[in-house]
């Protein structure tokens, strides 16, 4: 029989990328991908005779089912309504927990999509979230994994936005220029996780099992800038935004808790940070899948003329 794994959100950008993965591999496994309004899947995945896309919400526990599935990789979404993001993710790792363990049968393993940095319960903003979920679902089904990738490199994306301006120029949250901070592509980051749902039923060393992912190296906003140079053929001018202007930076695109937020993050990667203090852990770690797509490379794929 194929497994049987369900993701949940599907509409988030990893679920969406793992349910890729996932629906391609030669095992052949069953998907179900959860999502408020079904419509919203994707044509190729609704297409595709190994998917279904089920109604379900995480916010609202009774639709969580998770029978008959062997795995369940959860994303804990962040929410920008005005409600606390810690309050909310950890109402919905409730839900998730209270799912697994209704669930008959009940899943063997849960994947947690989680974040560097996420073993800290505090100065790490956003990523609240991730510590919070990690932390009750960490013994909520037989095997446990909890995924912690870095700065996704597709992120990036906005750069090309910007730099339709007149000089071409960018903006980057990461200071000083030359400083370096762990980034992965989409694409290894969710060929880590759906190998990791795929090894459902082999033993794990430990519950949970933490293990982190890394990109073929760090970068910096001159690399991010020569590589957007590389792509476009144009010359960029690079703009770092200040520790202390990152809040009004951030202010400018969500509402001002979540700027606080994301402000605190992205401090935690820079020199002294929480983030930038472990980067010799996640580069040593036994326990670290290296992933193998440049920055330029990942850039080129997002690029249109």
């Amino acid at each position: 029989m194929p497994l049987q794994i369900t993701v949940v959100p599907a509409s988030t950008q990893a679920g969406t990328a793992v349910i890729r993965v996932l629906l391609g591999s030669e095992t052949a496994p069953v998907v179900r991908g959860y999502y408020r309004d079904p419509a919203k899947a994707p044509a190729d995945f609704t297409s595709h005779p190994s998917f279904e896309a089920v109604k379900a919400d995480v916010s609202d526990g009774p639709t969580l089912d998770f029978s008959g599935s062997d795995a369940v990789f959860y994303v804990p979404p962040p929410t920008y309504d005005g409600r606390e993001n810690g309050e909310v993710a950890r109402q919905n790792a409730v839900n998730v927990n209270a799912a697994l363990g209704a669930a008959k049968p009940s899943p063997k393993r849960l994947l947690v999509f989680s974040a560097m940095g996420a073993e800290h319960s505090s100065g790490i903003g956003i990523l609240k979230i991730n510590h919070i979920s990690d932390d009750v679902l960490k013994e909520s089904a037989p095997e446990v994994v909890i995924a912690r990738p870095p700065y996704f490199q597709e992120s990036l994306a906005h750069v090309f936005e910007e730099i339709k301006t007149d000089p071409p120029v960018f903006h980057s949250v990461f200071s000083p220029a030359d400083h370096q901070v762990p980034m992965a592509s989409l694409t290894d980051i969710s060929n880590a996780c759906a190998q990791k749902l795929l090894e459902t039923g082999q033993e794990l060393p430990a519950r949970p099992y933490v293990f982190y992912i890394t990109g073929p190296r760090n970068y910096s906003s001159l690399d991010v800038k020569a590589a957007a140079e590389e792509v476009t053929g144009k010359k960029i001018d690079l703009v770092t935004i200040p520790k202390d202007d990152l809040v009004t930076f951030f202010s400018k695109q969500v509402g001002a808790p979540i700027a606080a937020e994301l402000a605190e993050m992205t401090v935690a990667t820079l020199p002294g940070g929480l983030i930038a203090k472990d980067l010799h852990v996640y580069d040593n770690d036994k326990n670290t899948y290296k992933g193998r797509v440049e920055l330029v490379d990942a850039l080129r794929r997002l690029y249109k003329t």
